[in-house]
């Protein structure tokens, strides 16, 4: 049975929105790009640039199809009304490759206004009037202007969604929002929220800090992990573990850890096993049975709890009481205390029963 990212990147399972999480430790441009490649051919894509060069995304867009940039990216603040130097050269690609068939529109707006940069993207999906992918390379950028207009912007999408349509949104877990500078206990995370409104929620890891975690357990060490934005196996390009949750239309909610690797930074995604990636998995009771034969509780104390032989031999020759009850049945043994006081009257004499 093929593993449940595959599925996802393949079109094999269907999910509106796809939502992947990820931090500064491990990217998740590599994976959000290639679902992206993976559009299906007659699906109009809608790229939201708000991290990278709209240029640069437009450039792995393989095939003939309709394409909608909305440029976040070049004048994010509204500093000036002109369009930077990248955006210019691609936009005379693009019109010098006018009889190519691929059509790409660019509208640039910046996020000061994230309610009329909303409208400006409804508007174009609207437009289209045929299977689409609309693609964020990053939701975060919205979210740190405003969290209400950002989920305003993600509902407003799915209700233009067709049968095959759908969202692939990269989020930066360890990004602070809008909220999260006045936290309001009553109101849900932006993170959490998101993941409980996607259909499949990616979550990466890196699979470095992983492989190191399973030797810190195979040697019983378990070292301090020190704060750091940045490590040196931080963000490889080459692999990461997935945790997958997908919830089916029939309701029925599917969780795996998968993995992917690359054989160099422009080749295939190849989706994988998980040990492939971080290494076999340390047997527990093996280990914990390894510590209990090589541990002695008794060493390095300041008294002694061993036994001598004679105190051995001693102990084990001693016939416990509850060991006379195995010989006959039936039979109470009382052993009298010198303490006791024995009475013949009885108690009830007084009553007239």
């Amino acid at each position: 049975m093929a593993p449940i990212l595959e599925k996802i990147l393949t079109g094999k399972e269907a999910s509106p929105f796809i939502l992947v999480k990820d931090t500064l430790e491990q990217s998740g441009q590599i994976l959000g790009l290639e679902m992206l490649g993976n559009t299906p051919a007659d699906h109009a894509i809608v790229l939201v640039c708000a991290e990278t060069a709209p240029d640069r995304l437009l450039r792995l867009i393989k095939g003939g199809r309709r394409i909608a940039i909305v440029d976040c990216y070049s004048n994010p603040l509204g500093w000036t009304e002109e369009y930077q130097p990248a955006l210019l050269e691609m936009k005379e690609n693009s019109e010098r490759l006018s009889d190519s068939p691929v059509a790409a529109s660019i509208v640039s707006i910046n996020l000061r206004n994230v309610r009329k940069a909303s409208k400006t993207i409804t508007d174009i999906i609207s437009s289209l009037h045929c299977n689409f992918t609309v693609y964020f390379d990053s939701l975060s950028q919205f979210l740190i202007a405003s969290v209400p207009d950002t989920f305003n912007l993600i509902r407003s999408i799915t209700g233009l969604l067709t049968d095959t349509s759908k969202i692939i949104a990269v989020h930066h877990e360890d990004v602070p929002d809008a909220d999260s500078l006045s936290p309001d206990a009553s109101n849900p995370y932006a993170s959490t929220s998101l993941a409980h409104i996607a259909t499949t929620l990616i979550t990466l890891k890196n699979s470095e800090a992983i492989r190191q975690d399973q030797e810190d357990l195979r040697r019983g060490v378990v070292a301090a992990k020190e704060f750091s934005y940045l490590t040196v196996h931080g963000n490889a390009w080459d692999s990461a573990v997935c945790e997958i949750e997908h919830k089916r239309k029939s309701g029925k909610v599917a969780r795996e850890t998968n993995a992917y690797h690359l054989g160099s930074p422009t080749g295939d995604l190849v989706v994988v096993p998980l040990w492939d990636v971080v290494g076999d998995m340390p047997d527990l009771e093996k280990l914990d049975m390894e510590e209990s034969q090589t541990s002695d509780p008794a060493a390095n104390l300041s008294f002694n709890l061993n036994l001598t032989e004679e105190q051995r031999r001693a102990k084990n020759d001693t016939v416990l009481p509850y060991l006379k009850t195995q010989e006959s049945t039936g039979a109470i043994y009382y052993e009298p205390d010198a303490a006791d006081d024995f009475d013949d009257d009885d108690p009830d004499d007084d009553l007239t029963i």
